[in-house]
């Protein structure tokens, strides 16, 4: 299958399913990871393109260490709006290149508008971009995707209604989220965050959920055209 994980910044994939992300490459599977803002905002000490240049590097990198393709769609933090028509077809164009079979992004009620409005604008985007005429520079795409909502930062609202062990990959997952050395930095300064051991504790937490070490925990959009009959998860 093909798989498309979209999240709003850099970092965020690898906290909230960067282990189920490992499990789809080691099972064989093509996996593209994109992250919509550039993580431009985010810190102290550098401007506004030095620091999204870092965090470019930085997805990469964790991108590699998961075995992914690392894209991202180039917008800036705190902007990110599903009702905008060019940030659409951005989305749709991303969808139409990396042909989904399956899309994991953010829930509805994640925490900040960025999260909330980078999944409404990818699980939107992977509707439209079956339409013959609405015409972008991408041919349509002919499948519309499957789409698994995340978990949550913390999990704070979040019920998961299926789970993904990631114990065997637990080091895969955190040593991906390491790569965001500048992120780190910024979760530490500005909101007292040790994300590495966040992480740890939110994937221990749902892996005694289900009856392992560690797991990751989504929940299916059950929107008409989205449902399968079989598991799509590893």
């Amino acid at each position: 299958m093909r798989i498309l994980a979209v999240a709003a910044h850099p970092d965020d994939l690898e906290i909230l399913c960067g282990g189920t992300l490992a499990r789809f490459v080691a099972e064989g599977h093509e996996v593209t990871m994109c992250h919509v803002s550039r993580g431009d905002r985010g810190s102290f000490i550098h401007t506004m393109d030095e620091i999204a240049a870092i965090r470019d590097g930085e997805a990469a990198a964790a991108a590699r260490v998961i075995g992914a393709q690392h894209v991202s769609l180039g917008l800036s933090d705190g902007e990110v709006n599903s009702s905008d028509p060019k940030q659409k077809d951005l989305a749709i164009d991303l969808i139409r290149r990396t042909r989904p079979d399956v899309v994991i992004t953010h829930h509805p009620s994640d925490y900040m508008p960025d999260h909330v409005e980078a999944g409404k604008l990818v699980e939107d985007a992977s509707f439209v971009a079956t339409l013959p005429l609405y015409q972008t520079a991408e041919p349509v795409h002919t499948t519309v995707a499957a789409v698994y909502y995340m978990d949550t930062l913390a999990g704070l609202g979040f019920s998961p209604t299926e789970y993904v062990d990631t114990s065997s990959v637990i080091d895969t997952k955190l040593a991906a989220l390491a790569k965001h050395v500048s992120q780190v930095e910024w979760l530490r300064d500005h909101d007292g965050v040790d994300v590495l051991e966040q992480t740890r504790t939110v994937s221990a937490f749902r892996g005694f959920q289900a009856g392992t070490a560690y797991a990751e925990g989504f929940i299916p959009s059950l929107k008409w055209l989205r449902p399968r009959t079989k598991r799509l998860l590893p």
